[in-house]
């Protein structure tokens, strides 16, 4: 016993295949993904239908389920499948078969089915021993020639039955309902077309075989699908008619509600994308409500019942209709972009096609099919004909014939034989006589057989007429197909627009238009404070971490951006209605939760922008003395709450020191760490530079192993003022027309000294406006704002650091509050404009608010509107040689006259308003700064 296992066991030893694993698992994975391809995942070109599909409605047609059949269980026709033909899980086939009963993700449902098969929310069938089916009435037309034998039959997966390889379908069901399958490298994804224009553009082709994609276009439109919506654009279908592959923009279909006044009131949308789950879109726009993204909706109701399909958008009192909708459009499936990808298995392979090529391959399997079934009825009419012709021949000696059977013996062989050799009868007739009944040949009624023998003689002409004649089977198909479309043809349901639909969503149309606070810590923390919540509190009271204090704050508008920079040369943007609300005395939202940011990264100056439409420019400078000008319109961008550069450094030490507004004309303020100082022309700039530069180097001597660095700069004129906030808390105001330029080359021009006991490194320098704050965080922890005006204002102090107040601990910030709004170049003419307008305003002795007059005031006339009205800034004007008159900044109001032609001494001569207005009119705009500039260096 031992010694025979160990022979078998030898003999296993010696029938071990070596081979390569790499080998083993592409050999193996091809054969799988051949077969998964073929038998399982991608439609067949010629019947439109799967293998699992296929064999459903094989065994439904030979359980005898025909549409006037009645139902059976569904798990009895399951069983059949499995049993006979698809030997995989019961699910899988189930789930094949509900998908053909639902008319939501087919043109022509190929099963009808009693029960729950789902719904267009996604909702599962029924089980399948609740529910029956049965066949469709189209689907008759896929199965009714398997009788005549048009199509190979083979063996099961057991040899035990027979199945077809392809069906005998009469009209396009590929095209019609459409198809989607994965399948190893392959995938396919067909959309449903319109029966009638598909028939009419098969009529077409057959008429002209050589017809083009164009021409074929002018009967198929495109996807028809059967859930309705509209398609925007032909371009997509044009692709996919072409190449078989093409994306398709696919909206809902949707009516604007109106009250009787006119008044649009709700959005009720009545179709919706095919494959959508509607369900989880009415989801995804009540989450939309919920997180108040955007304002103007009151809720959403589906309304849908048995009727159709009804989702209602309640919209709020003077909303705007039509910008809801397209962000809902953009937002949520209520529009989806469908790819078309016509794949299908086509002579044993998977095959894109185009639209002539799948029309072209059902038609040649259409002809097939048909010839296939002409043949079989010509030979079953010829074999009848034989027939026949006994029957009548028999009728005239039906004595004769009863006689030979009865002397015959008694079995039908001898009695076939005795015919073909007494009456010479065929086989085929001496063996139709020999089964008839005895009273039947007694009977023998020739007429009736003559009239039959015309009838088959006629239908024999007709199928040999067929066979031969190509323009007469042509007109045979034509005739079928017409006869298909007149019956089971519907109306288009998917409208086609050529038209391209706007994916544009204004913002501002949708966000409630407010202003709240807006707060940033040097820590990175945010904070969105209400109105309401501001004025009740003090600033005091501000949460803060301990050492903390506020790097900015501003009443910002909801419709603004927010345009972030960070020390290491990057900057992001943050649109403002996104931001959440913030109690006071909380610490708010880290700004690295909305931006990913490096462990030393921090953001070092904010500004709110309304436009990006302006012709301002922004200047960059780096500890190193690099710098660069780049156009605010660089910064415009439809990517949100994502970190990009807009300095690209040379040594990773480096790090962006501020940026500032420049417009081509100002000077540039530089302070560095050591107390020196360096006033430069923006001009220096020669060229606006993209994002990524690194800029040019306008400090040359600062090096990077040196301890001198750039540690503050402001942009300015020299009509303004400008303020210094030392790392120490000490503060410095200079009159910039006291400043002199320097030369960029060297080390500096000495500014101010420092004292021993405190920091005295520049940490913040702005101009002086009446916006101007300066906010410091006490050794309380607590913010308290100091009051510029009186604090620089004490002649005392005058020329000299100003400490601030001894419970400060070294943490604050000058806050400039800084709005970017559209402001457009203007010419000499609207120069003069806005000097009438300025002169208008100060005669009214209005307080200006900050509007696009104003801002372009500030540009040309380098100076603040509300602080030309002051007593210390006052309008003074000086009449030189040439009589040139022109406008400068002074501590006291007058003129000095000076004439060569009479020898008088300079004397002050007070003028009145109305001679300042008069003097103001011959005012060079153009020379205001180069004039100042020659003063100064008298």
């Amino acid at each position: 016993m031992d010694k025979k296992r160990k022979n078998e066991y030898d003999e296993v030893i010696e029938n071990i295949i070596e081979k390569n694993m790499i080998e083993i698992m592409s050999d193996s994975f091809s054969r799988f993904s051949k077969y998964v391809i073929q038998q399982r995942a991608i439609p067949d070109v010629r019947d439109g239908l799967k293998p699992v599909q296929r064999r459903i409605l094989f065994s439904m047609w030979n359980l005898k389920l025909r549409n006037k059949d009645p139902f059976k269980k569904s798990a009895r026709i399951v069983g059949d499948v499995l049993g006979k033909y698809h030997p995989h899980g019961d699910s899988s086939v189930y789930e094949a078969m509900v998908r053909m009963a639902q008319e939501w993700k087919s043109n022509y449902p190929l099963v009808q089915m009693h029960g729950n098969k789902g719904s267009i929310d996604d909702d599962p069938a029924a089980a399948m021993r609740y529910t029956e089916s049965r066949l469709e009435k189209i689907t008759e037309l896929m199965l009714k020639d398997l009788e005549r034998k048009v199509v190979t039959m083979v063996p099961n997966f057991d040899d035990s039955e027979y199945e077809p390889v392809i069906l005998p379908t009469l009209f396009p069901n590929l095209l019609v309902n459409g198809a989607l399958g994965i399948a190893s490298g392959f995938a396919t994804q067909i959309p449903p077309h319109n029966l009638g224009e598909l028939i009419d553009a098969l009529i077409a082709m057959i008429k002209k075989p050589n017809i083009s994609v164009d021409e074929l276009m002018n009967y198929v439109k495109g996807p028809d699908f059967p859930t309705g919506g509209i398609i925007y654009g032909t371009k997509g279908i044009i692709d996919a008619f072409k190449t078989g592959r093409g994306k398709i923009t696919l909206s809902s279909k949707y009516k604007f509600i109106e009250d009787k006044k006119g008044n649009i009131v709700g959005i009720e949308i009545t179709e919706i994308p095919f494959g959508v789950i509607k369900s989880k879109m009415v989801f995804e726009i009540d989450s939309i409500i919920s997180s108040k993204t955007i304002s103007g909706i009151k809720e959403i109701r589906d309304q849908s019942d048995r009727n159709g399909l009804s989702i209602y958008i309640e919209l709020e009192e003077n909303s705007n209709s039509e910008a809801i909708l397209t962000y809902l459009m953009n937002k949520t499936k209520l529009r989806i972009n469908y790819d078309y990808n016509m794949l299908a298995i086509y002579k044993n392979a998977p095959c894109l096609l185009s639209l002539d090529q799948a029309l072209f391959s059902f038609l040649e399997h259409s002809r097939l099919i048909n010839t296939n079934g002409i043949k079989f009825d010509l030979q079953r009419y010829k074999l009848r004909h034989e027939i026949v012709e006994g029957f009548i021949r028999v009728a005239e000696i039906s004595d004769e014939v009863v006689k030979l059977i009865k002397e015959s013996d008694n079995s039908k062989k001898g009695v076939i034989l005795a015919l073909m050799k007494r009456f010479n009868f065929s086989e085929i007739q001496a063996t139709a006589i020999a089964e008839l009944r005895l009273y039947k040949l007694s009977r023998m009624d020739q007429i009736e057989f003559q009239e039959e023998k015309r009838g088959l003689e006629t239908q024999i002409q007709w199928c040999e007429k067929l066979l031969n004649d190509s323009f007469e089977f042509d007109k045979f198909l034509i005739s079928q197909l017409s006869e298909i479309k007149n019956e089971y043809a519907k109306e288009r349901k998917t409208i086609i627009s050529e038209e391209l639909i706007s994916k544009e969503v204004d913002h501002k149309l949708l966000t409630k238009n407010e202003d709240f606070y807006f707060f940033v810590s040097e820590e990175g923390y945010i904070k969105k404070i209400s109105n309401k919540t501001f004025n009740s509190n003090d600033l005091k009271t501000y949460k803060l971490k301990e050492n903390d204090t506020i790097r900015y704050y501003d009443k910002i508008n909801s419709l603004s951006k927010l345009i972030f920079f960070t020390n290491k040369g990057n900057f992001f943007v943050i649109e403002a209605h996104n931001l959440k609300d913030n109690s006071w005395k909380e610490l708010g939202t880290h700004v690295s939760s909305i931006v990913n940011l490096e462990s030393q990264e921090k953001v070092i100056r904010i500004m709110e922008i309304t436009s990006y439409n302006s012709y301002i420019n922004l200047i960059l400078i780096s500890k190193y003395g690099y710098g660069k000008k780049v156009k605010i319109s660089n910064f415009d961008s439809k990517i949100f709450n994502k970190k990009r550069m807009c300095i690209n450094f040379k040594n990773e030490d480096d790090e962006l020191i501020d940026v500032k507004i420049g417009n081509d004309e100002k000077d540039i303020f530089i302070l560095l760490n050591n107390g020196s100082y360096f006033l430069l022309n923006e001009n220096i700039f020669t060229t606006d530079l993209a994002l990524r530069a690194q800029g040019i180097k306008i400090l040359p001597k600062l090096q990077t192993k040196e301890k001198t660095f750039v540690s503050a700069f402001t942009t300015c004129s020299k009509l303004n003022n400008v303020t210094m906030l030392t790392e120490g808390g000490m503060c410095k105001q200079w009159k910039m027309a006291d400043i002199e330029y320097t030369n960029r080359t060297n080390r500096g021009t000495k500014l101010f000294s420092f004292l021993r006991d405190v920091s005295c490194i520049p940490k913040s320098l702005e101009v002086n406006t009446k916006e101007l704050e300066l906010l410091i965080t006490n050794k309380d922890n607590e913010t308290e704002r100091i009051y510029l005006d009186k604090l620089l204002k004490d002649k005392s102090k005058k020329d000299k650091l100003i400490r601030l107040e001894q419970n400060f601990n070294n943490s604050g910030y000058l806050i400039q509050h800084i709005k970017i709004n559209e402001l457009i170049d203007v010419d000499n003419q609207e120069k003069e404009k806005l000097k009438k307008f300025y002169l208008e305003q100060k005669e009214l002795e209005n307080n200006l608010e900050l509007t696009t007059e104003t801002s372009l005031f500030k540009r040309y006339y380098h100076s603040e509107l509300p602080n030309i009205s002051d007593d210390e800034n006052d309008i003074s004007l000086k009449i030189e040689d040439n009589d040139q008159i022109q406008l400068f900044e002074t501590n006291d109001d007058f003129v000095e006259i000076k004439n060569q032609e009479i020898n008088k001494p300079k004397s002050k001569i007070n003028l009145t308003f109305e001679e300042k207005l008069k003097a103001l009119d011959n005012i060079n705009l153009d020379l205001i700064e180069e004039k100042v500039k020659q003063i100064k260096k008298k």
